[in-house]
């Protein structure tokens, strides 16, 4: 079981996708909007995004600067062409949707994000001795407790994520602090900063500047 987010403006296809993954023991959130949508991926606890790719919604790209959710991104067959590659989704449903499909998809995506996290604690991340355990909201460095405020940890938090993969500062305050937010790009500099003074004191490092770009985390050994 998971709990999904159906990101549509069709009532009739979120219905029909809803009954079909209900089925299958699935829990399901449907947005209509970006709002709403947006609303729901803060609220935590989401496993997948089932992004129906209408003109009127978001692209994956724009949904990537929310979260780092896996999104099952569903086209209609004349969109396919129009579709960059590689495909920024995590994977491509064409509609009309094959329930067996669907449902297969969606275990595979869903069992793909629990494999990422085995070895450490639940909802959680470890490398080189650092270990991000997100149910308590806990980071820990070779066993001790690190202090981190709220935006320290989400910052932090994305990165360990996502291992390797470079973050510019715009795509980390969407991330962090919301589309919302009207501060400048110095702001996750002052963070990532302040993040390095609390977890690199051993001599590791662990966030790498990308100069003109932004930040990457590596596995403490570069």
């Amino acid at each position: 079981m998971a709990n999904l987010l159906i990101f549509t403006a069709d009532d009739g296809f979120a219905e029909a996708l809803t009954r079909a993954l209900r089925r299958e023991g699935h829990f399901c959130k449907v947005a209509e909007d970006e709002d709403t949508a947006l609303q729901e991926v803060r609220a935590r606890g989401l496993s997948l995004i089932l992004l129906d790719d209408a003109p009127a919604l978001p692209s994956v790209e724009e949904i990537r600067n929310w979260t780092l959710l896996p999104i099952l991104l569903i086209a209609d067959p004349s969109r396919i062409e129009t579709l960059r590659t590689p495909l920024e989704a995590d994977d491509l449903l064409v509609k009309p949707v094959r329930e067996e499909e669907l449902l297969f998809r969606v275990q595979n995506l869903c069992e793909g994000k629990e494999s990422l996290e085995k070895g450490t604690p639940q909802g959680g991340h470890r490398t080189a001795g650092l270990v991000l355990d997100e149910d308590h909201y806990e980071i820990r460095l070779n066993g001790a407790l690190i202090d981190l405020t709220f935006r320290e940890f989400e910052l932090l938090k994305h990165l360990m994520q996502n291992p390797g993969r470079v973050f510019d500062r715009n795509q980390l305050l969407n991330l962090v602090w919301g589309v919302d937010y009207i501060g400048g790009s110095r702001t996750v500099d002052v963070h990532v900063r302040r993040i390095r003074a609390k977890i690199e004191a051993e001599g590791q490092t662990f966030i790498n500047t990308i100069r003109g770009v932004g930040y990457k985390f590596n596995t403490g050994t570069e």
